[in-house]
């Protein structure tokens, strides 16, 4: 009876929450813990053997004995490195208290024994060096034998300490590498969030808590009904055609409350932890009565060669209302394999309530500049793990030859395609499921989800196809196929132009912004952009829906109404809710008359 009310509690709770009627702070602190206790009961009568069953057995205290027994099972042929890593220590810290000696014996011979890889991206680093130094922590004072890598609890624990606080620096001055992923959100919240809960080195214990509200904010503001929107440095391909896939879906079903009841392994052990989320960042999360524009500023992930500059910045910009969140890269290639660099999602159309635009770009360079290992041989090696990476019908992934001028909710998009390239053709993702798609005798394409209307103006002519969503999804592998047996869903319309030099524009509003459809078709029909399409001579001109004169040229001259836009004058975060300046180590929090100022110099917060 406990379980069912608590499913009933979280869901009353969480599905209201993205209405106007946001909940006040107690109400907000009840329903989470009902949501956390939901979780454990997912897992805690599994019979299943694996390191997430048990830590919810040892949660709720359900037959110690038989998680025990599970425990040490488990650990017989650890595997998966960093993967591994963090729910063993994650397990370990929720049952020690509570599990035999035996088990616990089990747990230190493995640290012991199996040598995990430390894994060449952020994210593997943040869980290697977050998770070896709590293990330190519990075993302290061992020498080098009694540890797989040799090194003495001393030691690990100091060269853990020192990357942690140096990677907070670089994220709070220069931004993450590995930035607004919708996949990859869960690996740097599980690193903080087992620092929060269990450190026992009080600033440890504090960097990790505030890490972890840095990155929710991060999240919050681009969020929209369990959607992150804009940009993004990585994200699957089948994740990003169904959202509730993603790993950071559950974090925003769980800490913002927003949405339908969504679980998955990847949230369970920051809820273990008992880190919980300011009240400011559930406000911010959930609130869209007023639109609102928000700039970023990130980096690129370590340029191993072929670049001058080891980090590059990155520049984004994110439209956000009530209906839609429409944001984008500022453009070349920012992230191997899984870059996202603009769409439009909208709250209407599920399972793939998105519009999109890429060229499916590959190359042997791109991987040399990111990947450490020999790079002619590295090939076989990306394809292996991430299928789609070479598929010139590939649906994610960033090129040098493609870069973005956002205004606001207008987006201009210019290609220059060196002849040879790899794919030498830009396409379009427009969902089957939007309420209309009219191909105007104007040039415009004009769509409708719900409430929000989307115009995407070709530069260049294309052709259309239809894809079929396959039966069976692979993670890694294609998602769509343009073969059906007659029982395949029909997912969405591609848009494909074979023109090297290339582009579209792409005007975004809503019923709030404009009134109906019919008079959105209307006003576009007369705004026709103007280019110049040659080798090393691609440009557009165009005026928007609210008079703003954009002139763009590839790959970076940006003017508003004859002014010059210089995109280095960003800031980390700018925008009615997060302040952040370049290399201040410092971020502000702000909603209505609530503040919270984050030091990360002196490791404070102030309200």
């Amino acid at each position: 009876m406990k379980r069912l009310f608590s499913f009933v509690f979280a869901f009353l709770f969480s599905t209201g929450a993205f209405s106007a009627q946001l909940m006040d702070e107690t109400t907000y602190r009840t329903a989470f813990q009902e949501r956390v206790q939901w979780a454990i009961a997912q897992l805690d009568t599994s019979t299943r053997a694996n390191f997430n069953v048990i830590a919810a057995r040892y949660a709720s205290g359900n037959d110690i004995a038989l998680a025990d027994s599970m425990l040490i099972e488990v650990l017989r042929e650890p595997s998966g490195d960093m993967f591994w890593m963090f729910p063993c220590i994650g397990t370990y810290l929720t049952g020690k208290d509570k599990m035999s000696a035996e088990a616990k014996a089990a747990v230190r011979y493995a640290w012991k024994t199996y040598a995990p890889s430390r894994g060449d991206t952020e994210n593997h680093w943040a869980m290697y060096y977050a998770t070896l130094f709590l293990a330190a922590e519990q075993w302290p004072d061992l020498p080098g034998s009694e540890w797989y890598n040799g090194r003495s609890s001393d030691e690990n624990r100091i060269e853990s300490r020192e990357y942690l606080f140096a990677w907070a620096k670089l994220t709070t001055t220069r931004g993450q590498g590995e930035f607004d992923s919708p996949d990859y959100l869960a690996e740097y919240m599980i690193a903080v969030a087992l620092l929060a809960g269990h450190a026992q080195d009080p600033e440890v214990k504090q960097l990790g808590t505030m890490l972890a509200d840095y990155f929710l904010a991060d999240f919050a503001v681009e969020h929209l009904n369990q959607q992150y929107g804009g940009g993004h440095s990585r994200i699957y391909e089948r994740n990003l055609m169904d959202y509730k896939t993603s790993t950071s879906t559950p974090y925003a079903y769980f800490y913002f409350g927003a949405g339908d009841p969504v679980f998955s392994g990847w949230i369970l052990y920051p809820l273990l932890a008992g880190y919980e989320m300011p009240y400011i960042l559930y406000l911010i999360a959930n609130d869209r009565d007023q639109p609102y524009l928000h700039k970023e500023r990130k980096r690129v992930r370590h340029n191993i060669r072929y670049g001058p500059e080891l980090n590059p910045p990155v520049y984004k910009t994110t439209s956000m209302t009530r209906d839609y969140v429409f944001g984008s890269l500022h453009g070349g290639l920012l992230q191997p394999i899984q870059q996202l660099t603009w769409s439009v999602r909208f709250n209407t159309g599920q399972p793939h309530p998105i519009i999109f635009g890429l060229h499916p770009y590959w190359s042997i360079r791109e991987i040399g500049t990111f990947f450490p290992e020999e790079v002619k041989p590295s090939m076989a090696g990306i394809t292996a793990s991430k299928a789609t990476y070479n598929n010139p019908d590939k649906w994610t992934g960033g090129s040098y030859y493609e870069y973005t001028f956002q205004q606001k909710n207008t987006l201009l998009v210019l290609y220059d395609i060196p002849v040879g390239t790899t794919s030498n053709h830009i396409d379009g993702f427009f969902p089957a499921s939007l309420d209309e798609r009219l191909i105007d005798k104007s040039g415009w394409i004009l769509c409708k989800a719900g409430d929000t209307y989307v115009g995407w103006y070709p530069l260049q002519p294309g052709e259309w196809s239809v894809e079929y969503e396959l039966r069976n999804q692979i993670w890694n592998q294609g998602t769509g196929t343009t073969e059906s047996d007659g029982t395949l869903p029909l997912r969405n319309y591609r848009l494909r132009s074979w023109k090297l030099q290339n582009g579209y524009v792409v005007e975004v509003r809503c019923k709030d912004e404009i009134g109906s459809f019919d008079k959105f078709c209307q006003a576009l029909r007369k705004r026709i952009p103007q280019a110049q399409l040659q080798p090393g001579q691609v440009s557009v001109s165009y005026q928007n829906l609210d008079g703003e004169r954009l002139e763009f040229a590839f790959p970076d001259q940006r003017k508003l109404n004859g002014k010059i836009i210089d995109y280095s004058r960003f800031k980390l975060f700018d925008g009615p809710f997060l302040q952040a300046d370049v290399d201040s180590q410092m971020l502000t929090v702000e909603y209505k008359d609530l503040k919270r100022i984050y030091n990360f110099k002196t490791l404070t917060v102030t309200e």
